[in-house]
């Protein structure tokens, strides 16, 4: 029993590498204007594509506020973790302050908003440990 436990726990840690698809627009983009926001709703067309032109990319990335000289959405495929924050910036001859804030995740399509999802790994390893020590303990 032990050995199935440690054996299904590695198997699940284990996985197999290949492109993701990630949601890949900007705000800024004339061919497909209003269609990538803050939030992706239902109503759009923009479907998560596949990250080939990315060399080895593993995150998908979805960025917020000021960026390429404008304000808006951008999301797209990185072969980095840029982590997940927010910062307020203000540019030389801005009166305002804009907040920006960056999200990074890994997964099919797991930028069209800011969610938080549970890790289906840390859950079944802590399901398993608490099976295990029902089954050996008693």
């Amino acid at each position: 029993m032990k050995v199935y436990i440690f054996s299904v726990t590695i198997a699940l840690y284990l996985h197999t590498s290949g492109a993701i698809d990630c949601y890949q627009c900007s705000g800024s983009d004339p061919k497909k204007p209003f269609q990538c926001n803050e939030w992706l709703s239902s109503d759009i067309d923009i479907k998560p594509e596949p990250c080939d032109d990315v060399y080895d990319a593993k995150y998908c990335i979805k960025h917020i506020g000021r960026f390429e000289g404008g304000i808006g959405a951008k999301r797209f495929c990185s072969s980095l973790d840029l982590g997940n924050y927010c910062n307020y910036v203000k540019q030389p001859g801005d009166i305002l302050q804009y907040r920006t804030c960056v999200f990074t995740c890994t997964g099919d399509g797991c930028n069209p908003s800011t969610t938080i999802t549970p890790n289906c790994v840390l859950l079944v390893t802590c399901i398993l440990t608490f099976v295990y020590k029902i089954i050996v303990i008693r």
